[in-house]
């Protein structure tokens, strides 16, 4: 989960020294992190104005009106966005996009770059999910062997370093599932905002 730092340049008009990448919402350029951490807040069940109240603590009162504005936003393109889209194949809504004019030819190549990105963060996912699948059969075939060496004939010494050997395997088993997951979350997150970049 993102720290509380990452809510710098929420509202802001603050240079960006370290690059951080960001993804326009409403009118406003806001950092990724901080983008993914208000995600965080509304899964784990918060309301919006509650949302607005943990922005402004780190980001101040006197952007209280961007800060709404961007979560209200946010709040509304993640309902929509995991909303049934009437359309098949098609993804409800896209981040709202500032009135200003640009070249259809600058256009097509965002769009382009757009489905490329897609397309990665898609074989990512995929890549995820099944190196999920297979540490899940790892963690099956560990549990399996546990049961099975209940019913072998062997002194209290073997049995105590078998069973130690298993539940150490079965712990790093645990530990690469709790990184996977998060990979497996962080890639889902990436696809949906490139699905929703070009809704």
């Amino acid at each position: 989960m993102s720290s509380c730092s990452d809510f710098w340049v929420v509202a802001a008009p603050s240079p960006n020294f370290d690059n951080v990448p960001t993804i326009q919402v409403a009118t406003h350029e806001v950092p990724l992190p901080a983008y993914w951490r208000i995600l965080d807040l509304l899964e784990d069940g918060n309301r919006e104005e509650e949302i607005v109240q943990v922005l402004i603590r780190h980001t101040g009162a006197k952007t209280r009106s961007i800060v709404t504005e961007i979560v209200g936003s946010v709040v509304e393109n993640q309902r929509l966005i995991t909303r049934p889209s009437k359309t098949p194949g098609r993804l409800s809504l896209a981040f709202k996009k500032p009135h200003q004019p640009k070249k259809i030819s600058d256009y097509r190549a965002s769009r382009i770059e757009a489905r490329r990105e897609l397309q990665e963060a898609e074989e990512k996912l995929e890549n995820a999910k099944q190196k999920e699948k297979r540490i899940l059969n790892e963690a099956l075939i560990l549990a399996q062997r546990k049961e099975e060496f209940k019913d072998m004939k062997m002194t209290a010494d073997e049995r105590w370093r078998t069973t130690s050997a298993i539940e150490h395997q079965m712990k790093q088993v645990l530990q690469k599932h709790h990184d996977i997951e998060a990979e497996v979350k962080f890639a889902k997150r990436l696809t949906l905002i490139h699905k929703a970049s070009l809704a």
